[in-house]
Protein backbone atom coordinates (compact mmCIF):
# COMPACT_ATOMS: atom_id res chain seq x y z
CA UNK A 1 0.00 0.00 0.00
CA UNK A 2 3.23 2.41 0.65
CA UNK A 3 4.58 1.95 -2.45
CA UNK A 4 1.26 2.26 -4.31
CA UNK A 5 0.69 5.36 -2.65
CA UNK A 6 4.59 6.72 -3.17
CA UNK A 7 3.73 5.53 -6.64
CA UNK A 8 1.01 7.82 -7.71
CA UNK A 9 2.99 10.89 -5.59
CA UNK A 10 5.70 10.39 -7.91
CA UNK A 11 3.18 9.87 -10.91
CA UNK A 12 1.67 13.10 -9.74
CA UNK A 13 5.10 14.99 -8.81
CA UNK A 14 6.55 14.12 -12.48
CA UNK A 15 3.35 15.24 -14.33
CA UNK A 16 3.20 18.60 -12.17
CA UNK A 17 7.13 19.13 -13.45
CA UNK A 18 6.43 17.98 -16.77
CA UNK A 19 3.62 20.53 -16.91
CA UNK A 20 5.65 23.38 -14.82
CA UNK A 21 8.22 22.87 -17.56
CA UNK A 22 6.03 22.52 -20.38
CA UNK A 23 4.32 25.67 -19.43
CA UNK A 24 7.55 27.38 -18.34
CA UNK A 25 9.03 26.56 -22.34
CA UNK A 26 5.79 28.11 -23.09
CA UNK A 27 5.84 31.11 -21.24
CA UNK A 28 9.61 32.32 -21.36
CA UNK A 29 8.90 31.78 -25.38
CA UNK A 30 6.59 34.83 -25.62
CA UNK A 31 7.70 38.22 -26.91
CA UNK A 32 5.82 39.74 -23.72
CA UNK A 33 8.06 37.52 -21.48
CA UNK A 34 11.26 39.19 -22.95
CA UNK A 35 10.18 42.72 -23.40
CA UNK A 36 8.26 42.31 -19.68
CA UNK A 37 9.95 40.08 -17.40
CA UNK A 38 13.74 40.78 -18.31
CA UNK A 39 14.81 44.47 -18.25
CA UNK A 40 17.37 44.67 -20.07
CA UNK A 41 15.50 43.50 -23.12
CA UNK A 42 12.61 46.43 -22.63
CA UNK A 43 14.87 48.31 -25.54
CA UNK A 44 14.58 45.46 -27.67
CA UNK A 45 11.32 44.73 -26.70
CA UNK A 46 9.75 48.12 -27.58
CA UNK A 47 11.74 48.21 -30.79
CA UNK A 48 10.46 45.14 -32.03
CA UNK A 49 7.05 46.25 -31.02
CA UNK A 50 7.20 49.32 -33.29
CA UNK A 51 9.04 47.07 -36.43
CA UNK A 52 7.55 45.16 -39.64
CA UNK A 53 7.89 41.84 -37.78
CA UNK A 54 5.00 43.02 -35.13
CA UNK A 55 1.50 41.64 -36.49
CA UNK A 56 0.54 45.55 -35.73
CA UNK A 57 2.99 46.76 -38.63
CA UNK A 58 2.76 44.75 -41.60
CA UNK A 59 -0.69 44.09 -43.76
CA UNK A 60 -0.38 40.70 -42.70
CA UNK A 61 -1.12 40.42 -39.89
CA UNK A 62 1.89 37.88 -39.44
CA UNK A 63 4.35 38.40 -36.31
CA UNK A 64 7.86 36.77 -35.86
CA UNK A 65 8.52 36.49 -32.19
CA UNK A 66 11.52 36.98 -30.58
CA UNK A 67 11.90 32.80 -30.28
CA UNK A 68 11.42 32.35 -34.16
CA UNK A 69 14.21 34.82 -34.84
CA UNK A 70 16.63 34.12 -32.18
CA UNK A 71 16.64 30.64 -32.62
CA UNK A 72 16.52 28.58 -36.00
CA UNK A 73 13.63 27.02 -36.91
CA UNK A 74 12.93 23.69 -34.87
CA UNK A 75 15.74 24.81 -31.99
CA UNK A 76 13.35 26.53 -29.45
CA UNK A 77 12.76 23.90 -27.58
CA UNK A 78 16.05 22.08 -27.75
CA UNK A 79 19.01 21.82 -25.00
CA UNK A 80 21.37 24.01 -26.82
CA UNK A 81 18.49 26.60 -26.51
CA UNK A 82 17.77 26.30 -23.25
CA UNK A 83 21.32 26.68 -22.18
CA UNK A 84 21.63 29.95 -24.21
CA UNK A 85 18.57 31.17 -22.25
CA UNK A 86 20.20 30.29 -18.52
CA UNK A 87 23.45 32.18 -20.19
CA UNK A 88 21.74 35.44 -20.09
CA UNK A 89 20.28 35.09 -17.18
CA UNK A 90 23.36 33.70 -15.71
CA UNK A 91 24.92 37.64 -16.55
CA UNK A 92 21.77 39.23 -15.07
CA UNK A 93 22.39 37.67 -12.21
CA UNK A 94 25.92 38.06 -11.82
CA UNK A 95 25.07 42.06 -12.98
CA UNK A 96 21.65 42.99 -13.18
CA UNK A 97 22.60 46.92 -13.70
CA UNK A 98 24.79 45.90 -16.69
CA UNK A 99 23.26 46.55 -20.20
CA UNK A 100 22.15 43.75 -22.37
CA UNK A 101 25.84 41.08 -21.37
CA UNK A 102 25.52 39.11 -24.45
CA UNK A 103 25.66 40.26 -28.39
CA UNK A 104 22.28 38.78 -30.30
CA UNK A 105 22.93 36.57 -33.53
CA UNK A 106 20.24 35.95 -35.55
CA UNK A 107 20.99 32.99 -37.87
CA UNK A 108 20.26 32.93 -41.56
CA UNK A 109 18.45 29.87 -41.29
CA UNK A 110 15.55 32.04 -39.09
CA UNK A 111 15.56 35.12 -41.61
CA UNK A 112 15.73 32.78 -44.97
CA UNK A 113 12.98 30.22 -43.81
CA UNK A 114 9.68 29.68 -45.91
CA UNK A 115 6.88 32.31 -44.97
CA UNK A 116 9.75 34.65 -43.96
CA UNK A 117 12.50 35.79 -46.60
CA UNK A 118 12.76 32.98 -48.59
CA UNK A 119 16.23 33.40 -50.40
CA UNK A 120 15.04 32.85 -53.94
CA UNK A 121 11.92 35.53 -53.83
CA UNK A 122 14.18 38.26 -52.15
CA UNK A 123 17.49 38.08 -53.97
CA UNK A 124 15.93 39.37 -57.42
CA UNK A 125 13.81 41.63 -55.81
CA UNK A 126 14.92 45.33 -56.83
CA UNK A 127 14.89 47.37 -53.92
CA UNK A 128 14.94 51.00 -53.51
CA UNK A 129 17.03 51.26 -50.02
CA UNK A 130 16.84 55.38 -50.35
CA UNK A 131 16.01 58.10 -52.78
CA UNK A 132 19.64 57.69 -54.67
CA UNK A 133 20.44 54.45 -54.48
CA UNK A 134 18.53 50.65 -55.12
CA UNK A 135 19.82 47.27 -53.84
CA UNK A 136 19.39 43.84 -54.56
CA UNK A 137 20.00 40.89 -52.00
CA UNK A 138 20.97 38.47 -54.44
CA UNK A 139 24.42 40.66 -55.14
CA UNK A 140 25.21 40.10 -51.42
CA UNK A 141 25.18 36.19 -51.29
CA UNK A 142 27.93 34.26 -51.26
CA UNK A 143 31.55 35.73 -51.15
CA UNK A 144 30.83 38.37 -53.83
CA UNK A 145 30.59 41.49 -51.63
CA UNK A 146 33.70 40.40 -49.35
CA UNK A 147 36.17 38.30 -51.01
CA UNK A 148 36.91 35.20 -48.97
CA UNK A 149 33.86 36.04 -46.55
CA UNK A 150 30.47 35.15 -46.23
CA UNK A 151 27.95 37.80 -45.44
CA UNK A 152 25.18 37.09 -43.23
CA UNK A 153 22.08 38.77 -42.69
CA UNK A 154 23.18 40.80 -39.45
CA UNK A 155 26.69 41.71 -40.92
CA UNK A 156 24.42 44.43 -42.71
CA UNK A 157 20.39 44.04 -40.40
CA UNK A 158 21.49 44.93 -36.84
CA UNK A 159 20.78 47.22 -33.94
CA UNK A 160 21.88 51.14 -34.29
CA UNK A 161 19.63 53.14 -32.56
CA UNK A 162 17.25 52.94 -29.33
CA UNK A 163 13.83 53.43 -31.25
CA UNK A 164 14.76 50.24 -33.77
CA UNK A 165 15.20 46.88 -33.16
CA UNK A 166 17.71 47.05 -35.93
CA UNK A 167 17.92 48.30 -39.21
CA UNK A 168 20.82 49.07 -42.28
CA UNK A 169 22.79 51.58 -41.52
CA UNK A 170 24.05 53.41 -45.00
CA UNK A 171 27.57 53.26 -43.24
CA UNK A 172 27.78 49.76 -43.16
CA UNK A 173 27.48 49.95 -47.19
CA UNK A 174 30.06 53.04 -47.63
CA UNK A 175 32.38 50.44 -45.64
CA UNK A 176 32.53 47.98 -48.13
CA UNK A 177 31.73 49.45 -50.88
CA UNK A 178 34.28 52.74 -50.21
CA UNK A 179 36.51 51.20 -47.73
CA UNK A 180 40.52 49.67 -47.33
CA UNK A 181 39.97 46.93 -49.88
CA UNK A 182 39.38 49.61 -52.34
CA UNK A 183 42.72 50.67 -54.07
CA UNK A 184 44.04 54.04 -52.46
CA UNK A 185 46.76 56.39 -53.17
CA UNK A 186 50.15 54.81 -53.49
CA UNK A 187 52.97 55.29 -50.34
CA UNK A 188 56.40 55.70 -51.18
CA UNK A 189 57.69 52.85 -48.61
CA UNK A 190 61.53 52.69 -46.55
CA UNK A 191 62.03 49.53 -46.74
CA UNK A 192 64.43 47.09 -49.15
CA UNK A 193 63.45 47.93 -52.85
CA UNK A 194 61.33 50.84 -51.72
CA UNK A 195 62.77 52.55 -54.60
CA UNK A 196 60.65 50.78 -57.20
CA UNK A 197 57.50 52.69 -55.86
CA UNK A 198 58.46 56.37 -56.57
CA UNK A 199 56.79 57.65 -59.01
CA UNK A 200 53.46 54.78 -58.84
CA UNK A 201 49.80 55.65 -59.94
CA UNK A 202 48.07 57.86 -57.23
CA UNK A 203 45.08 58.06 -59.40
CA UNK A 204 42.07 58.08 -56.51
CA UNK A 205 39.80 54.52 -56.81
CA UNK A 206 36.76 56.42 -57.75
CA UNK A 207 34.15 54.38 -59.52
CA UNK A 208 36.39 51.33 -59.53
CA UNK A 209 35.62 47.89 -58.11
CA UNK A 210 33.08 48.29 -55.84
CA UNK A 211 33.30 51.72 -55.36
CA UNK A 212 31.71 51.96 -59.08
CA UNK A 213 28.67 54.29 -58.69
CA UNK A 214 26.32 52.69 -61.07
CA UNK A 215 26.15 49.79 -58.79
CA UNK A 216 23.66 51.53 -56.32
CA UNK A 217 22.92 54.98 -58.70
CA UNK A 218 21.06 55.57 -61.26
CA UNK A 219 23.56 57.53 -63.37
CA UNK A 220 21.34 61.03 -63.72
CA UNK A 221 20.35 61.89 -67.42
CA UNK A 222 19.26 65.41 -67.16
CA UNK A 223 21.50 68.38 -68.70
CA UNK A 224 24.36 69.86 -66.17
CA UNK A 225 23.96 72.93 -67.30
CA UNK A 226 21.58 75.33 -66.09
CA UNK A 227 22.53 77.98 -67.70
CA UNK A 228 20.98 76.95 -70.85
CA UNK A 229 17.49 78.31 -72.41
CA UNK A 230 15.10 77.32 -74.97
CA UNK A 231 17.38 79.18 -77.88
CA UNK A 232 20.28 76.55 -77.21
CA UNK A 233 18.28 73.35 -78.11
CA UNK A 234 20.72 72.45 -81.02
CA UNK A 235 23.34 72.37 -78.31
CA UNK A 236 24.25 68.87 -77.40
CA UNK A 237 23.72 68.77 -73.40
CA UNK A 238 26.61 67.60 -71.03
CA UNK A 239 25.06 65.07 -69.31
CA UNK A 240 26.51 62.17 -66.37
CA UNK A 241 26.37 60.21 -69.37
CA UNK A 242 28.72 62.19 -71.97
CA UNK A 243 30.86 62.51 -69.52
CA UNK A 244 31.05 58.68 -68.52
CA UNK A 245 31.32 58.19 -72.09
CA UNK A 246 34.38 60.37 -72.86
CA UNK A 247 36.19 59.16 -69.63
CA UNK A 248 35.79 62.00 -67.54
CA UNK A 249 36.95 60.63 -63.47
CA UNK A 250 33.92 61.57 -61.39
CA UNK A 251 36.49 62.95 -58.59
CA UNK A 252 36.43 66.07 -61.19
CA UNK A 253 33.24 67.20 -59.69
CA UNK A 254 32.73 64.74 -56.30
CA UNK A 255 36.01 64.28 -54.79
CA UNK A 256 34.04 65.47 -51.62
CA UNK A 257 31.58 63.43 -51.35
CA UNK A 258 33.77 60.27 -49.45
CA UNK A 259 35.14 61.28 -46.15
CA UNK A 260 37.10 58.87 -44.10
CA UNK A 261 38.68 55.53 -45.40
CA UNK A 262 37.34 53.36 -42.64
CA UNK A 263 40.68 52.24 -41.21
CA UNK A 264 41.20 49.83 -38.50
CA UNK A 265 41.27 51.83 -34.69
CA UNK A 266 44.11 49.43 -33.30
CA UNK A 267 43.70 51.29 -30.08
CA UNK A 268 45.72 53.89 -27.99
CA UNK A 269 45.48 56.30 -25.05
CA UNK A 270 42.42 58.25 -26.33
CA UNK A 271 40.59 54.86 -28.07
CA UNK A 272 40.22 51.71 -26.94
CA UNK A 273 40.05 49.55 -30.60
CA UNK A 274 41.40 46.49 -30.67
CA UNK A 275 42.01 46.61 -26.65
CA UNK A 276 38.60 46.62 -26.09
CA UNK A 277 38.44 42.90 -26.45
CA UNK A 278 42.43 41.71 -26.67
CA UNK A 279 44.80 42.85 -24.14
CA UNK A 280 47.69 42.40 -26.58
CA UNK A 281 50.73 44.05 -27.11
CA UNK A 282 50.88 47.47 -29.84
CA UNK A 283 53.14 45.01 -32.15
CA UNK A 284 51.01 42.25 -31.76
CA UNK A 285 47.55 44.18 -32.58
CA UNK A 286 49.57 46.37 -34.84
CA UNK A 287 50.81 42.64 -36.89
CA UNK A 288 47.29 41.26 -36.72
CA UNK A 289 45.50 44.40 -37.74
CA UNK A 290 47.02 44.25 -41.28
CA UNK A 291 46.33 41.06 -42.01
CA UNK A 292 42.60 41.78 -43.90
CA UNK A 293 41.85 37.95 -44.00
CA UNK A 294 42.96 36.74 -40.65
CA UNK A 295 40.85 39.88 -39.20
CA UNK A 296 37.40 38.93 -40.88
CA UNK A 297 38.52 34.90 -40.56
CA UNK A 298 38.14 35.60 -36.31
CA UNK A 299 35.87 38.42 -36.38
CA UNK A 300 33.43 38.79 -39.25
CA UNK A 301 32.88 34.64 -40.09
CA UNK A 302 32.70 33.55 -36.28
CA UNK A 303 30.46 36.66 -36.01
CA UNK A 304 32.10 37.77 -32.97
CA UNK A 305 31.77 41.54 -33.56
CA UNK A 306 30.40 43.78 -35.65
CA UNK A 307 32.59 45.74 -38.60
CA UNK A 308 32.18 49.39 -36.68
CA UNK A 309 33.63 47.54 -33.14
CA UNK A 310 37.03 47.66 -35.43
CA UNK A 311 36.53 50.34 -38.23
CA UNK A 312 35.51 53.91 -38.28
CA UNK A 313 33.70 55.22 -40.24
CA UNK A 314 33.08 56.68 -43.63
CA UNK A 315 30.71 59.40 -44.47
CA UNK A 316 29.48 59.33 -48.14
CA UNK A 317 27.65 61.91 -50.29
CA UNK A 318 27.84 64.29 -46.79
CA UNK A 319 28.51 67.60 -49.46
CA UNK A 320 31.51 69.50 -47.30
CA UNK A 321 33.45 72.33 -49.37
CA UNK A 322 34.18 71.13 -52.69
CA UNK A 323 37.44 72.77 -52.95
CA UNK A 324 38.34 72.39 -49.82
CA UNK A 325 38.25 68.81 -49.95
CA UNK A 326 40.87 68.76 -52.88
CA UNK A 327 42.86 71.35 -51.41
CA UNK A 328 43.36 68.80 -48.28
CA UNK A 329 44.56 65.72 -50.54
CA UNK A 330 47.09 67.71 -52.66
CA UNK A 331 48.36 63.64 -54.39
CA UNK A 332 45.19 63.90 -55.91
CA UNK A 333 46.64 66.31 -58.15
CA UNK A 334 50.40 66.32 -57.32
CA UNK A 335 53.07 63.36 -56.87
CA UNK A 336 54.13 63.47 -53.85
CA UNK A 337 56.76 65.84 -53.48
CA UNK A 338 58.40 64.46 -50.38
CA UNK A 339 58.96 61.10 -51.26
CA UNK A 340 62.37 61.06 -52.33
CA UNK A 341 63.25 62.90 -49.73
CA UNK A 342 61.86 60.27 -47.27
CA UNK A 343 63.65 57.79 -49.75
CA UNK A 344 67.02 59.36 -49.16
CA UNK A 345 67.07 59.71 -45.69
CA UNK A 346 65.82 56.28 -45.00
CA UNK A 347 68.67 54.81 -47.54
CA UNK A 348 66.77 51.48 -47.97
CA UNK A 349 69.30 49.03 -49.94
CA UNK A 350 69.25 48.44 -53.27
CA UNK A 351 70.45 45.43 -55.30
CA UNK A 352 74.18 44.52 -54.44
CA UNK A 353 75.49 47.88 -55.09
CA UNK A 354 73.52 50.13 -52.70
CA UNK A 355 73.31 48.76 -49.57
CA UNK A 356 71.54 50.18 -46.98
CA UNK A 357 72.80 53.58 -45.72
CA UNK A 358 70.65 55.62 -43.63
CA UNK A 359 71.23 58.95 -43.40
CA UNK A 360 73.20 60.26 -40.34
CA UNK A 361 70.14 62.33 -39.37
CA UNK A 362 67.26 59.96 -39.77
CA UNK A 363 69.47 57.60 -37.30
CA UNK A 364 68.33 60.47 -34.57
CA UNK A 365 64.95 60.95 -35.72
CA UNK A 366 65.92 64.37 -37.24
CA UNK A 367 62.99 65.69 -39.03
CA UNK A 368 62.25 68.42 -41.66
CA UNK A 369 61.80 71.03 -39.27
CA UNK A 370 65.23 69.84 -38.01
CA UNK A 371 66.85 72.15 -41.12
CA UNK A 372 64.05 73.86 -42.49
CA UNK A 373 64.18 77.08 -40.48
CA UNK A 374 63.80 79.92 -42.67
CA UNK A 375 60.86 81.57 -44.49
CA UNK A 376 61.16 81.61 -48.76
CA UNK A 377 58.83 83.06 -50.61
CA UNK A 378 57.86 81.11 -53.49
CA UNK A 379 54.59 81.63 -55.78
CA UNK A 380 53.43 83.88 -53.23
CA UNK A 381 52.92 81.14 -50.49
CA UNK A 382 55.49 80.99 -47.33
CA UNK A 383 57.77 78.04 -46.92
CA UNK A 384 60.71 76.47 -44.65
CA UNK A 385 63.88 76.00 -46.62
CA UNK A 386 67.35 74.93 -45.23
CA UNK A 387 70.47 77.22 -45.22
CA UNK A 388 73.86 76.60 -43.78
CA UNK A 389 73.07 78.08 -40.33
CA UNK A 390 71.24 75.46 -39.26
CA UNK A 391 73.73 73.43 -39.88
CA UNK A 392 75.91 75.58 -37.49
CA UNK A 393 73.47 75.19 -34.96
CA UNK A 394 73.73 71.70 -34.28
CA UNK A 395 77.56 70.93 -35.70
CA UNK A 396 79.17 74.51 -35.16
CA UNK A 397 81.05 77.17 -37.33
CA UNK A 398 83.23 74.55 -38.55
CA UNK A 399 80.44 73.23 -40.91
CA UNK A 400 79.03 76.64 -42.17
CA UNK A 401 79.99 75.74 -45.73
CA UNK A 402 78.65 72.19 -45.16
CA UNK A 403 75.17 72.35 -47.26
CA UNK A 404 76.68 74.48 -49.84
CA UNK A 405 79.64 72.17 -50.60
CA UNK A 406 77.55 69.16 -50.55
CA UNK A 407 75.07 70.83 -53.35
CA UNK A 408 78.08 71.63 -55.18
CA UNK A 409 79.85 68.09 -55.36
CA UNK A 410 76.50 66.80 -56.03
CA UNK A 411 74.96 69.21 -58.61
CA UNK A 412 78.37 68.37 -60.40
CA UNK A 413 77.88 64.06 -60.37
CA UNK A 414 74.37 64.65 -61.31
CA UNK A 415 75.72 66.93 -64.44
CA UNK A 416 77.81 64.01 -65.27
CA UNK A 417 75.28 61.22 -64.82
CA UNK A 418 72.83 62.90 -66.71
CA UNK A 419 74.95 63.48 -69.69
CA UNK A 420 75.98 59.62 -69.95
CA UNK A 421 71.71 59.40 -69.60
CA UNK A 422 71.53 61.26 -72.78
CA UNK A 423 74.51 59.26 -74.55
CA UNK A 424 72.36 55.97 -73.40
CA UNK A 425 68.87 57.32 -75.20
CA UNK A 426 71.46 58.26 -78.30
CA UNK A 427 72.35 54.39 -78.00
CA UNK A 428 68.69 53.27 -77.45
CA UNK A 429 67.42 55.09 -80.58
CA UNK A 430 70.43 53.90 -83.05
CA UNK A 431 69.86 50.51 -81.92
CA UNK A 432 66.12 49.91 -83.33
CA UNK A 433 66.15 47.96 -86.12
CA UNK A 434 69.68 46.68 -85.83
CA UNK A 435 69.36 44.04 -82.25
CA UNK A 436 66.94 42.38 -81.62
CA UNK A 437 63.74 43.24 -79.95
CA UNK A 438 64.65 40.98 -76.69
CA UNK A 439 67.97 43.12 -76.79
CA UNK A 440 66.26 45.99 -76.77
CA UNK A 441 63.38 45.10 -74.06
CA UNK A 442 66.45 44.71 -72.01
CA UNK A 443 68.19 47.57 -72.58
CA UNK A 444 65.36 49.28 -71.65
CA UNK A 445 64.81 48.31 -68.46
CA UNK A 446 68.62 49.13 -67.48
CA UNK A 447 68.03 52.56 -68.71
CA UNK A 448 65.26 53.34 -66.16
CA UNK A 449 66.31 51.60 -63.82
CA UNK A 450 69.03 53.71 -63.78
CA UNK A 451 66.82 56.79 -64.32
CA UNK A 452 64.54 55.65 -61.20
CA UNK A 453 67.87 56.37 -58.85
CA UNK A 454 68.93 59.67 -60.72
CA UNK A 455 65.31 60.71 -60.41
CA UNK A 456 65.64 60.10 -56.38
CA UNK A 457 68.74 62.06 -55.91
CA UNK A 458 68.07 64.85 -58.69
CA UNK A 459 63.92 65.24 -57.40
CA UNK A 460 64.95 64.62 -53.65
CA UNK A 461 67.08 66.98 -53.62
CA UNK A 462 70.76 64.51 -52.73
CA UNK A 463 71.77 67.05 -50.02
CA UNK A 464 69.62 65.10 -47.76
CA UNK A 465 71.78 61.88 -47.36
CA UNK A 466 75.04 62.92 -49.58
CA UNK A 467 76.56 59.18 -49.27
CA UNK A 468 73.92 57.24 -50.34
CA UNK A 469 73.06 59.85 -53.28
CA UNK A 470 76.79 59.07 -54.45
CA UNK A 471 76.06 55.28 -54.30
CA UNK A 472 72.80 56.30 -56.48
CA UNK A 473 73.98 58.27 -58.84
CA UNK A 474 77.20 55.89 -59.43
CA UNK A 475 74.61 52.67 -59.59
CA UNK A 476 72.79 55.23 -62.10
CA UNK A 477 76.14 55.57 -64.18
CA UNK A 478 76.77 51.64 -64.07
CA UNK A 479 73.63 51.17 -65.50
CA UNK A 480 73.50 53.63 -68.50
CA UNK A 481 77.21 52.15 -69.08
CA UNK A 482 76.17 48.51 -69.16
CA UNK A 483 73.37 49.55 -71.51
CA UNK A 484 75.06 50.91 -74.15
CA UNK A 485 77.64 47.84 -73.93
CA UNK A 486 74.28 45.54 -74.03
CA UNK A 487 73.88 47.23 -77.71
CA UNK A 488 77.52 46.83 -78.75
CA UNK A 489 77.80 44.46 -81.71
Amino acid sequence: MRWKALGIVFVVLLAGGVVIATGGVYYTGQSSFCGGACHTMTEAYEGWKGSMHHASNNVTGNEASCVECHFLPGEKLSWRAQMRGVRHLAAYLYDPDAPLPIRAVVEDGSCLQAGCHAKEVIQEKDIQFTEKVRFKHGDHFGDKALPGQTLTCDTCHFKVTEEKHFEVPKEICFLCHLGPRVPGAASAGTGQGALLKVGASRKLAFNQGPAQCDLCHTIPTESLQGQLSAEDSDAEPITHERLMSAGVPCESCHLETVDGTGQVDEGGVNANGCLTCHNWPPERITKSSNDRDLMHDKHVATRRADCFDCHRVIRHGEQRDYLEAVRAQCTSCHEDQHANQILLLAGAARGEDVPETPSLMHAVRTNCAGCHTDDVHVNGQTVKAATGEACVDCHGEEQARMLEDWKTTLAEEVTITKEVEQEAVAALAAAAGRVSEERLVEAGKLLEEGRMSLKVVEHGNGVHNKKYSILLLDQALTNFENMVDSLQD
